[in-house]
């Protein structure tokens, strides 16, 4: 299985939404599968930006945008070019991607994308970009050199 993991920095609700929305949209959805593990809710911000900037809703209408309560009843599947979302504090992101991790040991194409509030996670930020294969912006991924 390959893993590739992305770091994301945000600074609100908002800025996290219209980035996952253009990496998103730059995917294009439909060749990939998007299961999310969210600490907090997006879903109204994510309908709003949706709306406001007219982004194609097909993009977005199976993911599933609100708070993921318990990780470990998530059920995940044999899936196959597979991007993860998961939002949250350390110990939550560190959780979820054990749990990814253990449960798709025979996927290919996995891709988890780790988003951190910026004010929360500032001052471990060298240890998570030092973790990660590639930051995401608004423009998109950058391999970490």
């Amino acid at each position: 299985m390959k893993v590739e993991k992305l770091c994301n920095f945000y600074a609100s609700k908002y800025h996290l939404s219209i980035i996952l929305l253009e990496y998103l949209k730059e995917k294009k959805t439909k060749k990939y599968n998007v299961i999310s593990f969210l600490q907090e809710e997006l879903e109204d911000e994510i309908n709003v930006l949706a709306q406001k900037y007219k982004f194609d809703e097909e993009l977005i209408k199976d993911i599933d945008f609100k708070v993921t309560k318990d990780i470990y009843k998530k059920e995940l599947n044999e899936l196959k070019n597979t991007i993860f979302i998961v939002q949250g504090n350390l110990q939550y992101i560190r959780e979820a991607n054990d749990y990814i991790v253990d449960s798709l040991k025979n996927n290919i194409n996995v891709k988890i994308v780790n988003c951190y509030n910026f004010a929360h996670q500032k001052l471990y930020m060298k240890d998570i970009i030092a973790k990660s294969d590639k930051i995401l912006f608004t423009t998109g991924e950058k391999i970490i050199d």
